[in-house]
């Protein structure tokens, strides 16, 4: 099980190298396309609006009962393709201070949670059986992490 200080210091080192990297950017990089097929602009946006979604995904996480299946009908290929569309028509300051908002306010928000909830476990979709803490250091860390080298890599 992932520790409350283990994905903290995952979601800052997501904006840290986030930071990083971009920072070594040219201007007309950000519309540039990776491999997976999002520029960093979609990229930045897809993880800053993903992050923003932990709260409302908290909640529904802990209502419901070990037995039941969470999220079943998501569409995450009509997330993400949003997620990424939403940065479109803003710069990659905006995006950026975006996406650095909403996983300090990730930070705020996992810091929140007493130690049972860390250990509170469900089902999402056709996955086993996983506690909160296992899914919000997958899905929210190392998510994270792995676009943010995906946006550093030409």
């Amino acid at each position: 099980m992932a520790t409350r200080q283990e994905i903290v210091s995952g979601l800052e080192m997501t904006i840290a190298e986030a930071k990083r990297t971009t920072s070594l950017f040219d201007a007309d990089e950000w519309d540039l396309k990776r491999p997976v097929g999002w520029t960093p602009k979609e990229i930045y946006s897809h993880l800053g609006s993903l992050v923003a979604m932990a709260p409302a995904f908290a909640e529904t996480f802990f209502k419901a009962t070990e037995d039941e299946v969470l999220f079943e009908d998501l569409n995450i290929d009509q997330i993400n393709a949003a997620s990424a569309a939403a940065g479109a028509s803003k710069t990659p300051q905006m995006v950026m201070e975006e996406f650095e908002t909403n996983y300090r306010k990730a930070i705020d928000f996992v810091n929140s949670f007493s130690d049972g909830q860390f250990e509170v476990k469900r089902r999402i979709g056709d996955m086993p059986l996983r506690s909160a803490s296992d899914i919000f250091a997958t899905s929210f860390m190392l998510h994270g992490l792995h676009h943010v080298y995906e946006a550093a890599t030409p």
